[in-house]
């Protein structure tokens, strides 16, 4: 991807010049507040910024929901975003559950509690994982149409492996574009076994294939595993044939985002296969799970047009078990 924003990103030099003048006054700032790095947020009428922030404490895992409505009075197109967090984020992703759907409190949540109660009722607006900082533009004319009456789930997942307390921090800038360049909206979902199953001290490899139920322009492709995965593959898929593998991630920590230049037409009854492989050194098997202790094997993808009835419908599975 090589999308153009408005301006370059900034992270904060505050660090830097605190310490100058401390130095200076002859004082030590072992007990100062180390701002957190953040972003200068959109211009009036080119967008909005969505914050998080949290600490979490040595040696603890945080899986963390901040709660907040979208700050936006009215209808959003999103063409473009960027976004730094922490380095080593397992993690990130931005959801709602829509104009309809079930109110959740403002405020912090533990994501344990949140998504157990109704995973089924987010839809991801944006995620990543990993990457300290990045960016993605739609194609021209492509765009997140986002009301303004939607609430925000601002998810992140973070494992401190250190001896002292971290902040954690999460911003992203969304840049929007005047309704009337707006030529389609954008939909996508995620394709996920969770009947997994990784045998003790063994490699182990499960597909998955999924024919589209109605045609799509595929824009972006990602994958999704926990730490135990070495690879994951995605090939086409046409109810018959498999075809040659066209994407391969061999890194976890990074959902490999693949942005298709032009589009990737996907007529109905066409689809993907996709594997993951896994290697668990422990002495009792790995299922699927939200824990950095589980698995998982989720494809990503991305499409236009805005339509929410498209999916890409399992049809077989190398254990037999379906799922929707």
């Amino acid at each position: 991807m090589d999308p153009a924003f408005r301006t370059p990103l900034r992270l904060t030099t505050q660090l830097q010049i605190l310490a100058a003048i401390l130095s200076l006054l002859g004082c030590s700032n072992d007990e100062e507040q180390v701002p957190l790095p953040t972003l200068d947020p959109p211009a009036a009428g080119d967008g909005f910024q969505l914050s998080m922030s949290t600490t979490v404490e040595p040696g603890t895992e945080a899986w963390m929901c901040s709660v907040y409505p979208i700050p936006v009075t009215e209808t959003a197109d999103v063409h473009s975003v960027e976004f730094i967090q922490n380095p080593g984020m397992h993690h990130m992703t931005l959801s709602t559950t829509g104009v309809n759907g079930p109110k959740v409190a403002y405020g912090m949540h533990d994501c344990n509690v949140l998504y157990e109660q109704m995973m089924d009722s987010f839809t991801m607006i944006f995620g990543s994982q990993g990457a300290e900082q990045g960016d993605m533009t739609l194609p021209e004319g492509i765009a997140a149409s986002l009301p303004a009456d939607i609430d925000i789930v601002h998810e992140v997942h973070f494992i401190n492996t250190t001896d002292k307390p971290i902040e954690l921090y999460s911003v992203v800038n969304a840049y929007t574009i005047p309704e009337d360049e707006v030529v389609a909206g954008i939909w996508g979902g995620q394709v996920r076994d969770e009947t997994i199953h990784i045998p003790a001290s063994s490699q182990h490899t499960e597909w998955t294939r999924c024919l589209m139920n109605r045609e799509v322009d595929v824009l972006f492709l990602a994958s999704h595993t926990h730490d135990l995965g070495i690879e994951f593959t995605i090939a086409p898929y046409d109810g018959t044939t498999v075809g040659d593998v066209f994407y391969r991630n061999t890194d976890l920590h990074d959902p490999m985002i693949v942005q298709y230049d032009p589009p990737m037409t996907l007529p109905a009854g066409q689809g993907f296969e996709y594997t993951c492989t896994w290697d668990n050194p422990r002495n009792e098997p790995v299922e699927y799970g939200t824990s950095t202790l589980d698995e998982m094997c989720n494809l990503a993808l991305v499409h236009t047009p805005m339509d929410i009835l498209a999916k890409c419908e399992v049809v077989e599975t190398s254990d037999g078990v379906l799922w929707e």
